[in-house]
């Protein structure tokens, strides 16, 4: 290289570097949180920036523990995490990635991001839980019960228009305007009973207020795209505490975990070395 590509390039690394550093909005301990970071997590969240900015720095703090107590995930862990969770929804991987978009909007590489973060989680989080958890009681059991009752209640059945198509576009149209008139969009009156469907439908179905329509998601078991236009939920009521016991039991341990976690995270957060340089305009 002559003298004056040499010049020419010494001259160029301190811009290089400002705008290195320019994009750097936070450092935890040893660890970068950008400006783009940001963004983004306020974009996949629509959160505000505070909330994406706490979001991100627990991410951090959770990577730094996993990195001390040697835990990792594998780009195999994370597909084959993913092939299940179509397999369990009936559909392809493609399809698949097509949800995650239509529903959160997350692009494939972003939906195998958050899948190595949530597998990431649960490795760590069984780790720091394992000697801290303990089975409630009979007792702890009844008074949960009875004060989220509310939460179990389930219909018997859920009236729905089924509205498909091959055609996405189509079939937003339709849902936007319900009284077009578009050939490419059918519809099916199915009256689903929820004992006999799939546990995530209903799950899915109930986020869905009555007189509205769900967001569109790949077609169940078959190519194209559908939505569903819930009617309305028949004869709602939640199901003894004995049917549903071990459902109980499973939400007050995951809320006892959740205080430990907070609680463990929150004393990283104390400790570590946290300095905001930068942060986006809300």
């Amino acid at each position: 290289m002559n003298m004056n590509k040499l010049l020419l390039l010494f001259s160029f690394a301190p811009l290089l570097l400002a705008d290195t550093i320019g994009g750097i909005a936070i450092t935890v301990d040893d660890e970068t949180i950008t400006l783009y970071e940001i963004k983004q997590e306020q974009e996949i969240s629509n959160q505000s920036v505070k909330s994406a900015v706490d979001k991100l720095i627990r991410t951090k703090l959770e990577e730094i523990e996993a990195k001390k107590r040697n835990i990792s995930v594998s780009g195999q862990d994370v597909l084959d995490d993913l092939k299940t969770m179509a397999e369990q929804n009936n559909m392809t991987l493609g399809q698949l990635y097509e949800a995650m978009n239509s529903v959160r909007h997350l692009s494939e590489s972003q939906t195998k991001l958050k899948t190595k973060e949530k597998l990431l989680k649960q490795k760590l989080f069984k780790a720091i839980t394992m000697s801290q958890l303990e089975e409630p009681t009979d007792e702890e059991v009844q008074e949960f019960y009875e004060l989220h009752s509310s939460e179990y209640q389930v219909p018997k059945s859920i009236d729905t228009v089924v509205y498909l198509s091959q055609d996405k576009k189509a079939l937003e149209q339709k849902i936007s305007n319900p009284m077009i008139n578009l050939p490419q969009v059918r519809t099916e009156n199915q009256s689903l009973e929820t004992e006999k469907v799939n546990p995530r439908l209903v799950q899915f179905l109930m986020k869905t207020a009555d007189s509205s329509f769900s967001p569109v998601i790949p077609q169940m078991g078959g190519s194209g795209y559908m939505a569903f236009y819930v009617l309305r939920k028949n004869e709602v009521s939640a199901p003894p505490l004995d049917a549903i016991r071990a459902q109980v039991k499973n939400q007050i341990v995951q809320q006892n975990r959740e205080q430990i976690l907070n609680d463990h995270f929150q004393r990283m957060r104390l400790s570590a070395d946290i300095k905001v340089l930068r942060l986006p305009e809300e």
